[in-house]
């Protein structure tokens, strides 16, 4: 049997993203470059990003669905495991972790990870927001919804 392209994974991983259940995500192509995406992900009910619209970059080698697709916040955000560049550093990411999988299931732990960061891998986190969340939740979430209002709130 022979190996689908990675263009058309792609193009099946946006056309069921797109389709997919969940409104809080949508994705289109950069300049008709199937590689390179915009999406935007509405922030979580239940979390501090909760309404915020975010920005995102997605960059597929040409070797997907073998290599993660390399994924940036545009929109600043204030979270444990999101450089201030918005590199996003999670073990899912990783080259050597990753498992091929549908990028709306990508997308659908990337959400889980706005509420539940990977705090406790220091090699994955922002130290310093890492600290604080661990430390004062409640004083992390207030700047978290701060950075929400200020970046990715619905006039920006």
């Amino acid at each position: 049997m022979a190996r689908r392209s990675p263009s058309k994974h792609i193009r099946t991983d946006l056309k069921y993203l797109n389709r997919d259940l969940s409104p809080n995500i949508t994705a289109v192509t950069v300049d008709d470059d199937i590689f390179r995406w915009e999406a935007t992900l509405i922030g979580p009910v239940n979390t501090p990003y909760k309404g915020g619209v975010f920005k995102l970059r997605l960059s597929f080698l040409p070797d997907y669905p073998r290599s993660p697709p390399k994924i940036v916040f545009i929109t600043r955000i204030c979270h444990p495991n999101v450089s201030d560049r918005g590199g996003i550093h999670l073990k899912v990411l990783k080259r050597d972790r990753w498992t091929p999988m549908p990028i709306v299931k990508l997308f659908k732990e990337l959400v889980e990870k706005l509420n539940e960061p990977e705090v406790n891998d220091e090699e994955q986190t922002i130290e310093y927001l890492a600290n604080l969340y661990k430390s004062d939740r409640r004083r992390f979430e207030a700047m978290a919804r701060e950075m929400t209002n200020q970046y990715a709130g619905r006039g920006n």
